[in-house]
């Protein structure tokens, strides 16, 4: 059967289980998604917030499921030059995406000043043009593949108007298949070793947690060897704050554990401190264990002793596994009894805060308040 390049690309994002889209403000790719009854569009003020609700949906599906937008391009690219922002932010978070524009035409490819190619290729993992019919499938399947592979980042494609059509029988599409690595096994052993051998190791946890699905592995590792959690600001939530073992993003808890650990192993999170994240006082005089898939990674800002490259689920099991073999530690009381006592202290400074009665009221209170009203489990509060 013949179809055309856009009827294609629509029937590869259903054949990949897309069921909606955010776009702005109208293009060619968009116009055929709204014909098709199978997948909803979900208009936007602009190209901008088109790729936060994709970036947004993305973050919650933990790798299970892609957000995808479409934004205007053309000959003068405005409406993806407008939504380069929002590629960006997703790009520094790791977020996986999938971007659809009109590129320029096939004839004029090139030959405009500016070129999509060339300014989105640091904010993406991978920028593609589609220049015959029959290619899209070819680069839909490498689109899926990048966005389900290796570290999550946006990708872009580009279709230009007007290509043309193709046989889908010469040019199938099927559904495309993610690829985890697992962890050398003789890394993971020697992480597991070192973790028992340690005094007071802490484990550091980030947003490649949620991307990997591996919040429930990562809980099991934490009570199996006793280990303290905490986690970077992206990364936060991925283990219950309610934990006796959790010491939460910031305060008194990370800051006490951080400074007295003698190792650190971090899983799913890069070691470029910034506001997000703490930094590891005294690094020098600690053992840093890094679980990473991307090896640009490692040995950043800190010296990595060990490593182990893969994917954070699977090397989660993983250490889960060795650890059962090495053994695992009995219910640290005395452990539980510090944090708990790091939370009371940090306490202490706010609790006044939340339940103050000044005028104009101090934000301290509002949140006290609302964590008194709020269903945590079912509640999300943002700013």
């Amino acid at each position: 059967m013949k179809i055309k390049a856009v009827e294609g690309l629509v029937e590869a994002l259903k054949t990949e289980g897309i069921r909606g889209v955010a776009t702005f403000p109208t293009t060619p790719i968009n116009n055929a998604i709204g014909a098709d009854p199978d997948i909803n569009i979900f208009m936007v003020r602009d190209e901008r917030y088109a790729v936060a609700v994709a970036d947004a949906y993305s973050r919650v599906m933990d790798g299970k499921d892609f957000g995808v937008c479409t934004v205007m391009g053309g000959v003068n690219a405005a409406g993806t030059q407008m939504a380069y922002g929002a590629l960006a932010q997703a790009y520094e978070d790791s977020v996986p995406l999938l971007c659809l524009t009109d590129g320029v035409e096939a004839v004029e490819y090139g030959r405009t000043r500016f070129s999509i190619d060339e300014g989105f290729k640091s904010v993406t993992k991978w920028c593609g043009y589609i220049n015959r019919a029959e290619r899209v499938p070819e680069y839909m399947r490498r689109a899926f593949t990048k966005l389900k592979t290796g570290r999550p980042s946006p990708v872009l494609l580009q279709l230009p108007k007007d290509l043309g059509d193709y046989e889908t029988v010469d040019y199938p599409y099927a559904k495309v298949k993610g690829w985890r690595s697992m962890g050398d096994p003789k890394d993971v052993q020697k992480a597991v070793k070192a973790v028992k051998k340690a005094r007071n190791p802490i484990l550091f946890v980030g947003q490649g947690v949620f991307s990997a699905d591996a919040a429930s592995e990562l809980r099991e590792f934490a009570e199996a060897a006793q280990l303290p959690v905490l986690t970077t600001l992206k990364g936060k939530s991925v283990f219950p704050e309610d934990h006796p073992l959790s010491l939460g993003v910031r305060g008194e808890p990370a800051e006490r554990f951080l400074m007295k650990a003698d190792l650190v192993l971090t899983v799913g999170m890069g070691h470029n401190p910034c506001h997000f994240m703490h930094k590891i006082p005294d690094a020098v005089h600690k053992k840093i264990i890094q679980v990473t898939i991307d090896d640009s990674d490692l040995n950043t800002e800190y010296l990595v002793d060990h490593a182990i490259m893969g994917d954070a689920k699977l090397v989660l099991r993983q250490l889960n596994g060795e650890l059962e073999k090495q053994g695992t530690s009995k219910l640290n009381e005395a452990l539980h009894k510090e944090i708990e006592d790091s939370w009371a202290t940090m306490m202490k400074t706010f609790t006044p805060l939340m339940e103050s009665n000044e005028t104009p009221i101090n934000p301290y209170r509002v949140y006290g308040d609302l964590m008194k009203v709020l269903d945590m489990e079912k509640s999300l509060v943002t700013h």
